[in-house]
């Protein structure tokens, strides 16, 4: 493990959450940091949405000072907009700024942004250019290995994003055909990092330690970004740290631990956003919690059946407390 310098930020390790849209809000980005995520960044942001005042774009950048370091993920085609709109939220104090060079989504894509930029390297580094005037802050760019695998272009446009002004490029080694399916390919991440004087960040695939060990040896990449592999195991930070610190590597919670910790997650999602709201965003991470438990599919079904915290909350008690699985399956738990 190593600290990262990107810029003038300096991490105190190099392990970074990423950009997940609809996931990375506060609680989200809290919970890892207490499992020992430093680095993290809001969920993704239109450009175009800031410079029409949309009310859930400007949200998304809710941040508070103890968050430190955050960065902000853009997305948008147009570098004169980008130029308006970054040294608006300058007060809002991000140690950086990430622009999305990759998200596979139609919707993104047909906008001529994220994974479209790909196919014009010309104005993916006419983009970083438009950031690095407007702002003193560290630029960074996350761009996946190509369109589809007849056009891997991995190299030229870490290479353009760097001529730009990017401070780091992170790659997640898919292609945008891909979309989060099959195997990453760490070799373009290993190519990346053989053509670009910036630090290079690798993502894909990264589910533990070893698997972490593993990219950074064959990479040489600077730093790991973690995605898919926290979701419903944010522990996994503290695993991996210890992981490459050769130290042991802590236990995994017990299930009253694992519990608790989703209980916390809920209840800061109720104090940012108020229960009507928390409940329906949770649910997604009540199954990404419980994966892996015995008959986690029908614990699940259970959860979305039930309409209060409460209810879950003693679901999970009776679940606790079953003599076996099997048996509290057997009868009714919900009522229904």
């Amino acid at each position: 493990m190593k600290s990262l310098q990107i810029g003038k930020l300096q991490t105190s390790h190099n392990l970074v959450l990423a950009p997940l849209a609809g996931i990375s809000n506060y609680p989200f980005r809290q919970i890892c940091r207490e499992f020992g995520a430093d680095l993290t960044f809001t969920e993704m942001v239109s450009v175009d949405g800031m410079l029409y005042q949309n009310d859930s774009s400007l949200r998304l950048l809710n941040i508070y000072p103890h968050e430190s370091p955050i960065g902000f993920q853009f997305f948008g085609s147009e570098p004169d907009i980008f130029k308006q709109i970054i040294p608006k939220i300058l007060p809002l104090n991000p140690a950086l700024i990430d622009i999305n060079f990759g998200c596979p989504v139609r919707k993104v894509v047909a906008k001529g942004a994220g994974a479209a930029l790909l196919k014009d390297l010309q104005r993916l580094e006419e983009i970083v250019v438009a950031v690095k005037s407007v702002s003193s802050l560290p630029v960074t760019a996350k761009i996946r290995i190509g369109w589809d695998s007849d056009s891997i272009v991995a190299v030229e446009a870490a290479r353009a994003a760097a001529a730009g002004g990017a401070d780091a490029i992170t790659v997640h080694a898919r292609t945008r055909s891909q979309g989060y399916s099959g195997k990453a390919n760490w070799e373009y991440i290993a190519e990346v990092k053989q053509n670009v004087k910036v630090p290079v960040i690798g993502n894909g695939d990264v589910i533990d330690g070893p698997t972490a060990h593993k990219m950074l040896q064959s990479t040489g990449s600077d730093g790991l970004m973690l995605a898919r592999g926290v979701l419903g195991k944010p522990w996994v930070f503290r695993e991996i740290i210890a992981f490459l610190q050769g130290k042991e590597i802590p236990e995994q919670p017990t299930l009253p631990e694992r519990f608790q910790i989703l209980q916390r997650h809920y209840e800061m999602e109720v104090a940012e956003f108020g229960e009507e709201t928390a409940l329906p965003q949770m649910r997604k991470h009540f199954a990404w919690y419980t994966h892996g438990l015995p008959q986690a599919t029908k614990l699940r079904n259970h959860i979305f059946k039930l309409k209060t915290f409460t209810e879950i909350l003693k679901l999970f008690h009776d679940y606790q407390e079953a003599p076996s699985v099997s048996e509290l399956f057997n009868y009714s738990i919900t009522g229904s």
